[in-house]
């Protein structure tokens, strides 16, 4: 007897086995999609499907409408203002007005012409002292007295005339600086056509004086002693400038000129 089973049965059992194998597998592999679709391990966690990345591009940056903490008045175009410290050493332009110089010599020119009122002046060379100031001379005439005029670049990078000095008028009182009253005490020496120096007090941003004077100091040769007072409207507040100026004995015009800065005193 053959106990070996036909090819035939051979084959046939091979092939039901392949069909079970590939069965199971199908149905293995239908079970892990199913898995992903509602709720099984993702690659981003359970129940989820990778979301597409996206790039927003950026869109324009608004301009601020204030300045930032760090921006000072003076960082910004158009202001003209300075800080008070500064302000109180300023003879021209005004510290609280607009117009400004960006060189010593346009600052010295104003000076003369605008607030001294030199009808024609020459002008010398700017001298400079240290990085942020110097001086200049001006004169009515090229034979005339030399009127100094201080200036200084504070910092709103601008430049300024903190004062100016004389040849023929050395004003001892008041100092730069002071806080003056009314009326106001004048004291030092000068030279003048018939001895005589006129004084303003003006404030800062006016043309007008708050008050004008004489003060009568030597016409020879040599320079004489003056002292003596002037009336003048005092806000209370604020600064200006001491202006004391010699006029020409030909035409009465500016004929040398000196000048300090001043603060008004608090009236009683």
């Amino acid at each position: 007897m053959n106990e070996n089973p036909a090819p035939s049965d051979r084959g046939r059992k091979t092939a039901i086995v392949v069909l079970v194998l590939a069965l199971v597998a199908a149905a293995v592999w239908i079970t892990i999609l199913l898995m992903q679709q509602t709720g099984g391990p993702g690659q981003n966690g359970p129940g989820t499907t990778p979301a597409p990345e996206t790039t927003t591009a950026p869109g324009p940056s608004a301009t601020p409408a204030t300045p930032s903490p760090t921006q000072s008045a003076s960082d910004l175009p158009g202001t003209p203002s300075l800080p008070a410290a500064e302000a109180a050493t300023v003879v021209w332009p005004d510290p609280g007005g607009t117009l400004r110089y960006a060189n010593p010599e346009d600052a010295a020119r104003g000076f003369a012409e605008d607030f001294a009122g030199f009808t024609d002046p020459v002008y010398g060379e700017f001298m400079q002292g240290d990085a942020r100031s110097g001086e200049l001379e001006v004169r009515p005439a090229a034979d005339g007295p030399v009127t100094t005029v201080l200036l200084r670049q504070l910092s709103d990078g601008r430049w300024y005339a903190i004062g100016a000095t004389s040849s023929e008028i050395q004003l001892e009182v008041p100092v730069a600086g002071e806080r003056i009253a009314s009326p106001v005490e004048l004291s030092g020496s000068s030279r003048a056509f018939e001895a005589t120096v006129n004084v303003e007090v003006r404030s800062h941003g006016s043309a007008e004086p708050l008050g004008s004077g004489i003060v009568m100091g030597g016409s020879g040769p040599d320079l004489g002693p003056f002292s003596g007072n002037v009336q003048w409207d005092n806000p209370g507040t604020g600064g200006g400038a001491l202006l004391l100026f010699v006029s020409s004995a030909k035409d009465g015009s500016v004929w040398t000129a000196a000048a300090v800065p001043v603060g008004f005193a608090a009236q009683s």
